[in-house]
């Protein structure tokens, strides 16, 4: 029964995506109506599949199923294979996804009508359903890597929707080369599993734990796969691209920044967490990341004036706080946490297109009756440093020129390689200079 159900929603959405990308190839004009409709049905579809698959895992848990498929590539003593788990974790992240990109394609019949590139975003929400779902059920990091690079490459896609504007492309970019930093993580994890283990199936690590406790292969996949969750997730210092991200229409910034994509870090450490215990050092790692990338979150949000770069912020610390569940050891919580979050998230990117609008114009809106912020400040931070970190704050602690540094390595090392000769050159002009005075 749940290899069946498994099945049907693995292949479903690539059959879909694929009858999408005929459409498109053999330029085939399709009503955007019937388009809607057919999405629709194919959402509802999904929806109800994916919560027979979780209600069943719910009733067998906590077993689950493991699913071993032929080899994909086969080098030497390399194998590599396609491998699922059928688990409760993996379940509920595939019924969030279908649930909340059904309410996204409901939402954007009305809100992307008769846009030029209506089929292109349906096609790349369809890419992005397809991924998820790789990367709720994948067990190797090889078949993991290929469903969290579908998500990437529609995320950055979305970004640069309006690509006949400077901006989103400026901003996909910016998105794109922190993705390809962070993903080398997974990439890296990948092949140091292939060299010490010859697996990449993170089930057996613990096995291998068992029977090496001083292996130091389990530490160094784990560093890298929680370096590839920062990326995801816009956990510091991997921030400053996520409110760039905004530039997209409001729908994928609602699934993609404030539901689906942005806690696929968190899921990640969640389904390496049976090893990671094993070390508590990463655990403490990543408590300090998550409490300080909320404390930093919360202090820049607070100084945004547009609605959706603060719901981004406020994403970053929320699920900055999910890091912190997840190194106490409270994963259910965590997971609680994750599922709740990215609906309300969801309805807030949403809302935000109106906010305003209904600020102005409704009379309905009482706005004395909402409740001043900043309270904890006023009351246990003293003037002055209120107004450093106001400051600080509004540049974002100056993480942008963090960001554009590595940005501008990774995309022209030449350039940057001469200008560190430029400034070797002035140095050393500096300190002859320094010599010869002395000297005199």
């Amino acid at each position: 029964m749940i290899e069946k159900l498994f099945e049907i929603i693995l292949v479903s959405p690539f059959i879909w995506m694929s009858l999408l990308a005929m459409i498109f190839f053999l330029r085939i004009k399709i009503n955007e109506r019937l388009l809607s409709e057919s999405v629709r049905l194919f959402c509802l579809y999904m929806f109800f599949t994916t919560l027979m698959l979780f209600v069943t895992t719910l009733i067998h848990s906590p077993s689950f199923l493991l699913l071993d498929l032929e080899d994909w590539i086969h080098v030497g003593d390399y194998h590599f294979k396609i491998r699922f788990i059928v688990d409760l974790l993996g379940a509920t992240y595939a019924v969030l996804t279908t649930s909340l990109i059904g309410i996204i394609i409901k939402f954007s019949r009305n809100y992307l009508h008769k846009e030029e590139g209506y089929f292109r975003f349906i096609f790349l929400l369809s890419t992005l359903m397809f991924g998820l779902l790789i990367v709720s059920f994948a067990r190797s990091l090889d078949l993991l890597f290929v469903g969290w690079e579908l998500v990437g490459t529609a995320s950055v896609l979305l970004i640069s929707y309006f690509h006949d504007k400077p901006r989103p492309v400026s901003h996909a970019i910016k998105a794109m080369v922190t993705y390809r930093i962070c993903d080398m993580g997974i990439l890296a994890a990948a092949a140091w599993s292939h060299l010490q283990f010859h697996s990449t199936d993170f089930v057996i690590f613990p096995k291998m734990l068992h029977a090496d406790p001083h292996s130091f292969g389990p530490v160094v996949v784990g560093f890298f796969v929680l370096w590839a969750s920062l990326g995801k997730a816009g956990q510091l210092p991997m921030s400053s691209w996520l409110p760039a991200a905004m530039e997209g229409p409001t729908p994928s910034s609602a699934i993609f920044y404030g539901a689906l994509s942005v806690h696929l870090g968190p899921f990640l450490l969640l389904r390496f967490y049976d090893y990671f215990s094993h070390f508590p050092s990463l655990l403490v790692v990543v408590g300090m990341i998550g409490a300080a990338s909320a404390f930093y979150a919360t202090l820049v949000g607070r100084t945004r004036s547009d609605a959706k770069t603060m719901l981004a912020y406020a994403t970053i610390s929320q699920v900055g706080i999910i890091y912190v569940e997840i190194a106490l050891g409270f994963q259910n919580l965590a997971l609680f946490h994750m599922v709740t979050h990215a609906s309300l998230r969801t309805y807030q990117f949403l809302r935000s297109s109106s906010l305003i609008q209904d600020f102005v114009e409704n009379p309905m809106v009482e706005h004395h009756k909402f409740i001043r912020r900043g309270f904890f400040f006023e009351k246990f931070i003293s003037q002055s440093l209120r107004e450093k970190l106001f400051v600080h704050a509004l540049h974002g602690f100056h993480l942008d020129f963090f960001t554009k540094k590595i940005i501008e390595a990774f995309l022209f090392p030449m350039k940057c390689l001469i200008n560190i000769e430029d400034k070797l050159m002035i140095f050393d002009t500096y300190l002859l200079k320094l010599i010869l005075r002395k000297t005199k």
